[in-house]
């Protein structure tokens, strides 16, 4: 609807990419001569904005593919376990955060609370995602069903 004005522009990326995009993140602060520190993490400071140019440097140079949305009035946006994102907004808004984790994607939960605990940079960290109280329900619920079952088999 060409009445509607767009409220934020979304980028997205797969959680796969992390390391490639890390990196890239790396390469160009050393290009601005900017100090890197080993145990810095540019994603997780969430001091860059990767404009255009830059994005189109990452497709050619690592492969990385961006995923753009844009969202208005009363759109919801849910973003795949893991994945990076960056977000302008383009008018003042109000951002409601809620985390969700399936048991089917228990792995990269996992794998993502264990990176941001052991982060030298995450000093308030908290396991707000729960992973091992989701993954604890889950083996029960299973053993449950087994239980109930057990006849059957």
């Amino acid at each position: 609807d060409s009445s509607e004005l767009p409220g934020a522009l979304w980028h997205i990326y797969a959680g796969k990419d992390a390391d490639k995009i890390r990196e890239f993140l790396q390469k160009i602060a050393k290009e601005q001569g900017l100090e890197v520190l080993p145990e810095h993490d540019p994603i997780r400071d969430q001091s860059w904005y990767v404009n255009k140019k830059l994005r189109q440097r990452l497709l050619e140079e690592y492969g990385v593919k961006t995923c753009t949305v844009i969202q208005f009035l009363g759109d919801a946006v849910i973003l795949p376990a893991g994945a990076l994102h960056q977000v302008q907004n383009f008018h003042s808004c109000v951002q409601v955060t809620e985390d969700f984790v399936s048991p089917e994607h228990l792995v990269q939960s996992f794998h993502l609370t264990q990176e941001l605990r052991l982060s030298k940079e995450e000093i308030n960290y908290d396991d707000k995602l729960q992973v091992k109280n989701i993954l604890y329900h889950a083996v029960k619920e299973m053993v449950r069903a087994l239980k109930i079952h057990e006849g059957e088999m």
